[in-house]
């Protein structure tokens, strides 16, 4: 299946194809829950050490608070501002049940988290919102994709890692599922 080929607003305020982005190497198309999601800020740190990789994060937050949420995550990878849902649409991802949302494993996963140092903040987008990653290599093909079974389910950098076929380019990493 060939990826969407849409405009996307990048954290630094840029409008660029999303094609751009996949157009030298493999891209890790990462889509976050919202900014304040303890998961999502868990799988950003985590991944924050693997800055070779071509990982691009989709969030809610308008360009600034994008922004700002990168800053604050200190992430080294490119962040996607989508406010209005469009590109979560464009790959099909829509909101959760309350099963996804609330279950005991969220609730375990959401304490572990936050014992790690991942709080959980203001949410800045759609708390219902289910995540997702994408990846797509040079020709627009989507290789592999992974639909999160609940809002606590991330995979792992070592998974990521796996699935691009390559060495670990950074520091290693322990996967969360």
């Amino acid at each position: 299946m060939k990826a969407p080929d849409l405009k996307v607003s990048l954290d630094d305020g840029s409008h660029v194809p999303l094609s751009s982005l996949y157009a030298d190497e493999k891209l890790v198309l990462i889509f976050l829950r919202h900014f304040g999601c303890t998961f999502c800020r868990e799988q950003v740190a985590q991944l924050r050490l693997q800055s070779k990789l071509n990982v691009v994060f989709v969030g809610m937050g308008n360009v600034e608070e994008t922004s700002e949420f990168k800053r604050k995550m200190r992430s080294p990878h490119t962040f996607i501002a989508d406010p209005d849902r469009k590109v979560y649409r464009a790959f099909g991802l829509g909101t959760g049940t309350g099963k996804q949302v609330f279950n005991l494993k969220v609730f375990t996963r959401g304490f572990g988290a936050t014992l790690r140092g991942h709080f959980v903040g203001a949410p800045i987008g759609d708390p219902w919102q289910m995540p997702g990653v994408f990846l797509i290599d040079p020709t627009g093909e989507i290789v592999w994709e992974y639909r999160s079974i609940d809002i606590s389910d991330n995979i792992g950098s070592d998974e990521l890692i796996r699935h691009l076929g390559v060495a670990s380019p950074d520091a290693p990493s322990v996967g969360q599922r």
